[in-house]
């Protein structure tokens, strides 16, 4: 596995039996569509995180006190796209059973699904939650089943529960798809708007544990330009993490882990990956115990 140059933070490192939380950088990229980078996006998070204050204005506290550990990259291997995808199950699975809250660090979308594999290591039945502008429900992209544009499809037949929200933008083919399964529920961007989108959003996820994926193009272009397949009519800061807020802190919802994927930035220290970082530190920050 590939060292990390620093700590997500620049916090000190700490021994993994103290942490709540594990950082994972998935530095992995074979199908991106539009331009490539999204495998610098794990190094630039890390590095712009650094520039974050650690206190919390809103939940006043510092959730890095909950333990955070910054983990080595995932190497990529490609040879093989499913190879890639198992060695990040594995990896990532390990943690998993320790009762670690896996943060992975994308990477185009595509690592969504190891991570997901090595969460089922731990809990069988799961639901998966996808901020995403699009379906990602392709059976087959480009010659390969394992394309960022097949990610959710391959979730579903893990036996995962789908629900995406934000999507706005999707193929006939996926329409037909979701025409024909019960496997994953979508919101489109454009129900999602107004003060009540979020609580229609909390009201149509079940109880139980979730895994939750964030692909940075849900967020509107004018606020994270930086990725590989952007989409206009996306949405900003205050909508994303007012949602975030409550649906962490139901009590009939566990959240095992989640990631932040296809950022793909033109530099190692960008207003988009220091968003992205914030966003990352603001879910640690719902999901510490004293929050």
């Amino acid at each position: 596995m590939k060292r990390i140059k620093h700590t997500f933070l620049g916090i000190p490192d700490l021994p993994i039996r103290d942490a709540r939380f594990v950082i994972l950088p998935v530095p992995f990229e074979a199908t991106t569509s539009c331009q490539t980078g999204t495998r610098n996006g794990p190094e630039s998070i890390i590095h712009s995180s650094r520039y974050l204050e650690l206190y919390d204005e809103e939940l006043d506290t510092e959730p890095y006190m909950a333990g955070i550990k910054t983990l080595s990259a995932v190497e990529p291997t490609y040879k093989n796209l499913r190879a890639m995808i198992s060695k990040i199950g594995r990896t990532a699975g390990g943690y998993f059973r320790q009762a670690k809250i896996v943060v992975g660090l994308g990477g185009e979308h595509t690592v969504s699904l190891g991570l997901v594999e090595g969460c089922l290591s731990k809990h069988r039945e799961l639901n998966v939650l996808c901020f995403d502008a699009h379906a990602d429900l392709r059976d087959e992209y480009e010659g390969t089943k394992f394309s960022h544009a097949c990610v959710t499809r391959r979730i579903t037949e893990l036996g995962c529960r789908v629900f995406s929200a934000g999507i706005r933008s999707i193929s006939r083919e996926e329409k037909d798809f979701l025409d024909k399964t019960e496997k994953v529920k979508i919101l489109r961007a454009h129900e999602m708007e107004g003060e009540k989108w979020r609580d229609i959003l909390n009201k149509s996820l079940p109880s139980g544990t979730y895994y939750v994926s964030f692909d940075v193009d849900f967020l509107d272009p004018s606020v994270l330009p930086d990725t590989g397949t952007p989409e206009p009519g996306g949405f900003h800061w205050y909508e994303t993490v007012k949602f975030m807020k409550p649906f962490i802190h139901r009590k009939d919802v566990k959240i095992a882990g989640f990631d932040v994927v296809e950022l793909s930035p033109s530099g190692i220290f960008t207003h988009s990956s220091f968003l992205a970082a914030k966003l990352i530190y603001k879910i640690i920050g719902y999901l510490s115990p004293m929050n």
